[in-house]
This record gives C-alpha cells, structure tokens and sequence, in this order.
C-alpha cells in the first residue's frame, strides 16, 4: 500500500509565508522600534549636556593645594568621582558614536563650584572655574575636560 504525500496549494504556501514573515519580521521591528527610541533619548540629552565655553583654567595637584582650593561636596557617577567646593550640579550620561553606541560617559553641570576635582580611573584631574562662573565637566574614555559654560541652572532644578 502506498501513502500518497499532500501537496500544499498555492493559497497554503502563500498563507505560511506571509506567517513566516510575520513572525521574523515583527520581533526585529519591535527592537528596532526600542533602539531607535532609546537613540533618539541618548540624541536628546547629548544636545542639552552640549556646552561650547572657553576651557576652564587647569592646575596640578600641588597648585590647587598651594591655593588653598577645597572640594567639600563629593559625587560618585558612572565610575568617576565629581567634587566642588559650592553649588548645584547635575550629571547625565552620555552615549558614545553620536548616539548610536552602547556605552556612556558621564557628562555633570555646575552652576558656581569655585574649584573642582575630577578622579577617574585614569587619574585625577584639578579645575579653578572661579567664583560664580558655572562649569561642565565631560570624562569620555577617563579623561576629564572642563569648559566654562553650563545649561544648568536653579530654574532647571525646580521645574523638574
């Protein structure tokens, strides 16, 4: 006795296809759809962590001592250390590869600290702003930079 085999019609090929589609497909566009949105956030916070000023004056661990300068408030974010000697700050992390990596950095706001201290990983680096001058203090791959402009302010704080 032989078993005769079924043959699909063109309507069933069709139909699993169009499934088989379906059901590749919408996984990829759903985490598409997440990526682009958690890009799209990244993109956004990059623009307001974004500040051109005049870089802030720099100095050696033994200058900023033998001014007297003092860091009193202290904060650990995303693996590096923030200290200043006055003000409000807020920090954000940032993405590498103009949004699209994976890793941040983090990226902190001062409106007047006076006198900062960056340590990271790679070392320590000494900031003299000045009094009643804001600060943003960026740390990408560990090295800290410093410029004399912030988007910070108490108005910010409260709003939110």
């Amino acid at each position: 006795m032989r078993v005769r085999k079924r043959r699909l019609t063109n309507g069933q090929k069709v139909t699993l296809g169009v499934a088989a589609a379906i059901a590749v497909g919408l996984p990829g566009w759903f985490l598409s759809q997440s990526y682009l949105g958690k890009r799209d956030a990244a993109l956004f916070l990059a623009r307001e962590a974004t500040v051109d000023g005049p870089p802030c004056p720099s100095l050696t661990k033994a200058q900023f001592e033998a001014r007297g300068l003092k860091v009193k408030k202290a904060t650990l974010y995303e693996g590096v250390t923030f200290a200043r000697q006055f003000g409000h700050m807020d920090c954000r992390s940032l993405r590498y590869g103009a949004g699209w990596g994976t890793e941040v950095y983090p990226v902190c706001q001062f409106t007047s600290p006076r006198s900062l201290k960056v340590t990271t990983p790679k070392g320590e680096w000494y900031f003299d702003p000045g009094p009643g001058q804001p600060a943003t203090v960026g740390a990408p791959h560990g090295q800290a930079r410093c410029v004399m402009a912030s988007n910070f302010n108490m108005k910010n704080l409260t709003s939110r």
